[in-house]
């Protein structure tokens, strides 16, 4: 029997081995669809040019702090060592993150005996989709990679949570689970509310403040508290230069409300099918906590309010793992009382349209036209590229997709277009004072683009065709006029419009091999 029972978990781990291959295969070509995202495609570009000994914050403006650049820092620099495209590798990196984070919860679930496990691992392939099939638009983004890293940490506070259980996580899996859980925290700070959150639960069903200083949370502290140090030691620029600039600007973006309205319908409509499968009588603790951390995600994504799908991906992600794990439960412990008893769990068509709904707005792709990367390359070769404009998209990822060498400063123009937005504003309602702050801050912003540009003079500048009040003061008031004397339309398709440099002759590529 021994024997049996050896084979058949044999080919049980063969079986869930091939399906996350068949998976990840899936996937990679599914990711065709979206290529590399915007913020992915810029952050290549910072991380290169940082390779190359330019001074981040500096020389190259990011509007992030600087962890955003430092995660994908090993993969560039992999790829300059291996002579292979970043894209390749920091997608290799975003797969390989969410394969720890789905492994090694998975160890810390089968380690703390959960009842659940074996149907847990035979739902690991479906955890994995969740991190490498639905993100869509968000995948490699921040978010995604420190919620992939995210859920081991889960795991670690469920086992934690557990009143019957056989004996507490061992320091050096605590330490692992706070290293990989503080990631998302380094991300973006106040997403310790996550962390918070899961752990007060924790401490409510032990009833004692004991898991609050788990081993894991110390962990977590530290490596904050050594990133904040580094920052001000390695980046004094950031806290001095870019973070007030972030404070005071950030804000003015906010998304439509039936935006945030959808994000909030979304996630109740998961929150119902959870509780329809909560269990009578019995504490869930892998759902319990997951979920917990999935509500305090929602802190963050209406505290920012810019309605990016990237930002909805802690939630939303979260409450569809927090379904997983109550699927994983014995049927008949399942069962709920009332209206919703002749069912023991949500049909899988209902569970399938509530995972649709959470993932819908990461659908759309923001991949250049195949056409435009045509006729851009066809008329150059490695150009330089600049920007005049006001999103980020605008831009990235096509400066890489052409071949082009990306020379200005920063990924778009900011804070520039806020600054005008905001002096437009300040001067229409008569506040002086503050029309004048504004006004220094954008005419300081646009002559220093000025000189870049005169001392630069990128072969293309990617701009915008109707790209408001921002490109008119540059024209109209900043000498940009008698800058764009010097280019002739390339193209222009919808919204985008591309200037060539009147005197540039396209240079024939090295021969091949």
């Amino acid at each position: 029997m021994a024997g049996v029972s050896v084979a058949r978990a044999r080919t049980e781990y063969a079986g869930s081995v091939a399906t996350f291959v068949i998976l990840l295969a899936i996937a990679v070509l599914w990711q065709v669809r979206w290529g590399t995202i915007p913020d992915t495609s810029w952050l290549i570009i910072v991380c290169e040019r940082v390779l190359s000994g330019e001074r981040l914050y500096a020389q190259v403006h990011e509007v992030n702090p600087p962890f955003s650049v430092w995660l994908y820092l090993p993969p560039v620099a992999a790829a300059r060592i291996l002579d292979v495209a970043p894209e390749i590798l920091v997608q290799a990196w975003t797969y390989l993150a969410a394969l720890i984070g789905v492994a090694f919860s998975g160890a810390i679930v089968r380690r703390a005996g959960f009842p659940e496990r074996t149907t847990l691992f035979a739902l690991g392939p479906a955890f994995y989709a969740v991190l490498v099939i639905f993100p869509g638009n968000v995948f490699t983004e921040r978010e995604h990679l420190g919620v992939a890293l995210f859920l081991p940490l889960l795991a670690l506070h469920a086992w934690r949570a557990r009143r019957d259980a056989e004996a507490e996580p061992g320091a050096g899996i605590a330490a692992l689970a706070g290293l990989c859980g503080s990631i998302l925290l380094l991300v973006k700070p106040y997403y310790a509310v996550m962390v918070l959150a899961s752990a007060l639960l924790v401490a409510a069903r032990r009833r004692s403040l004991k898991p609050i200083f788990a081993p894991e949370h110390w962990v977590i502290g530290g490596i904050c508290v050594a990133y904040l140090v580094a920052v001000i030691l390695i980046h004094p620029e950031f806290l001095r230069d870019a973070y007030p600039l972030l404070v005071e600007f950030y804000a003015n973006g906010i998304a439509s409300a039936h935006v945030m309205a959808y994000y909030g319908c979304a996630w109740f409509f998961l929150v119902f099918l959870a509780l329809w499968s909560w269990p009578v009588g019995r504490f869930p603790e892998l759902a319990a906590v997951t979920l917990a951390a999935s509500a305090a995600a929602l802190l963050p994504l209406f505290y920012q309010a810019k309605g990016w799908p990237y930002h909805a991906y802690p939630a939303l992600s979260l409450a569809v793992a927090a379904n997983l794990c109550l699927l994983a439960l014995p049927r008949m412990k399942r069962r709920m009382a009332g209206l919703l008893s002749y069912l023991a769990v949500p049909p899988p068509a209902l569970i399938s349209m509530a995972i649709m709904v959470a993932f819908v707005l990461n659908w759309p792709t923001q991949k250049p036209n195949s056409a435009v990367v045509a006729t851009i390359r066809a008329a150059t070769f490695e150009p330089t590229v600049a920007v005049m404009n006001t999103d980020l998209d605008t831009a990235h990822p096509l400066s890489r997709m052409i071949g082009g060498q990306y020379v200005s400063a920063g990924a778009y123009d900011w804070p520039g277009p806020d600054a005008t937005a905001l002096y437009l504003r300040a001067a229409r309602s008569g506040d002086d004072l503050s029309a004048a702050h504004y006004q220094a801050i954008m005419t300081r912003y646009a002559e220093s683009k000025r000189q870049a540009f005169e001392r630069l003079r990128p072969d293309l500048i990617i701009s915008k065709i109707d790209n408001g009040p921002w490109t008119r003061q540059l024209t109209e008031h900043f000498g940009f006029d008698r800058i764009l004397a010097g280019y002739h339309v390339l193209l222009e398709q919808g919204r985008l419009r591309v200037y060539l440099r009147n005197d540039y002759v396209r240079p024939d590529p090295p021969p091949a091999g």
